[in-house]
């Protein structure tokens, strides 16, 4: 069985990112009636087939426990909406009638496995397993039918849902309506700089703005600050967003800029407090915390900014938020949005095995989490130096006021490093 390394990126993965392992090895660990972690990552290490292959994925026991040639496990939005649904399980009923499994929440491993397993088993009809508070796993004779039946039981779920969004009332309905895309993007690029030095205490943050429609949609609501404290929409985004974004008490207002910033730097402050208290009362012998900064700020008429060691690391919080806002859309249209208890989001946040990812990311280099503003850079000292700076992990600003020489020069730069060059 091949199954996708820890820590691989599906988007960029290729053949050797995945892990090849013997089912002849694997079958009888289904008789087991329990496995720690650390006894499940040894005994598959003995399993695979070339000792070069990168470590298993955490799931790979979800997907040598179910009997079927092809099995995907995904997070669609959709179905996560339903699973994070307070009356999920009853309207499942509605939507696949016997046609799926329902298993509560359990943090992936071998237990959830078994537990996957034993519903499928012992369900004739079903078709796919929905994870509580978590996500999808279908399956297929062929990689081709595995994937038509995710689409065909997304697409259903869709359907159920879509039929029940009241825009008019979705997240409470709109408190502010958002400012306009100028002063919007203006004020962001004011009270930016007092976000990047409040979250770089410990070790510099580069920041990214995000105002599109879903996320202007969310901050407007009546009832986001609420929502969007619950929790985490997927335990699978809690190592980059937390468990929950800091949402600023705001009124929109252009002419209140300072009062925003104001604002920020004190919520940043509590944000981090709270963190640490938080870090405290789950902790394990042996835990470091992590930087206490916020990875999502949401401000009312204004967007998200989100935050990472990376240009690029901010994204994907940001992505990740894009994802959980759709979910709470879903859930809130179907009954009430819920999410993990707090220590079961540390105990995904802070997880050795999902911690193990991070640990495959390249090292920093120098000038990692730092950015460059370079003058004059249509010429060769300023393009070599641009590039030098790249290479050693910064995170570039190259303006160019020469029409041609900025057609021709930015599309020259780039970079192999875990950084992202910026380039206006």
């Amino acid at each position: 069985m091949y199954v996708k390394g820890s820590g691989s990126d599906l988007a960029t993965m290729k053949a050797g990112n995945f892990t090849g392992l013997r089912m002849e090895d694997i079958r009888p660990l289904f008789e087991r009636e329990s496995m720690t972690d650390e006894e499940m990552v040894a005994y598959l290490g003995h399993c695979m087939v070339d000792s070069k292959h990168p470590r298993a994925s955490i799931e790979t026991l979800l997907h040598a426990f179910l009997p079927y040639a092809h099995v995907d496990h995904t997070h669609p939005d959709a179905i996560i909406s339903l699973c994070c649904a307070h009356n999920g399980k009853e309207l499942a009923q509605e939507i696949f009638a016997d046609r799926f499994v329902w298993v509560p929440y359990v943090r992936p491993g071998f237990t959830l496995s078994k537990m996957i397993a034993e519903g499928v088993l012992a369900n004739p009809n079903a078709e796919l397993v929905l994870m509580e508070k978590h996500g999808l796993v279908t399956w297929g004779d062929t990689s081709e039918a595995c994937y038509a039946q995710t689409i065909r039981i997304i697409s259903e779920a869709e359907a159920f849902i879509e039929a029940r969004v009241n825009e008019e009332t979705l997240f409470g309905g709109v408190k502010h309506a958002p400012l306009s895309s100028d002063v919007r993007r203006k004020i962001a690029a004011e009270v930016m700089p007092a976000i990047r030095g409040a979250v770089s205490d410990v070790k510099k943050m580069i920041l990214s703005f995000d105002d599109e429609e879903d996320v202007l949609a969310f901050v407007s609501g009546h009832q986001s600050p609420q929502l969007s404290q619950i929790g985490a929409a997927c335990p699978d985004h809690l190592v980059h967003t937390k468990v929950v974004p800091l949402f600023i008490d705001w009124t929109p207002n252009a002419d209140d800029v300072e009062g925003l910033r104001s604002k920020l730097v004190e919520g940043i402050a509590l944000y981090k407090e709270q963190y640490q208290a938080y870090f405290e009362r789950n902790r394990h012998e042996g835990d470091v915390m992590f930087e206490a900064a916020p990875r999502v700020i949401l401000i009312p008429g204004i967007g998200m900014i989100n935050t990472g060691k990376s240009w690029a690391m901010s994204q994907v919080s940001g992505a990740l938020y894009h994802r959980a806002i759709a979910v709470m859309r879903g859930a809130t249209a179907l009954g009430d949005f819920v999410s993990l208890s707090e220590n079961e989001s540390y105990n995904v946040e802070y997880w050795p095995l999902e911690l193990y990812k991070l640990t495959l990311a390249p090292a920093e280099a120098e000038f990692s989490r730092q950015v460059a503003f370079i003058t004059g850079g249509a010429g060769g000292i300023g393009s070599a130096t641009a590039r030098r700076l790249v290479a050693e992990g910064a995170h570039v600003y190259w303006p160019i006021l020469i029409w041609k020489e900025r057609s021709r020069s930015p599309r020259k730069l780039t970079s192999n490093s875990a950084t992202t060059a910026r380039m206006q």
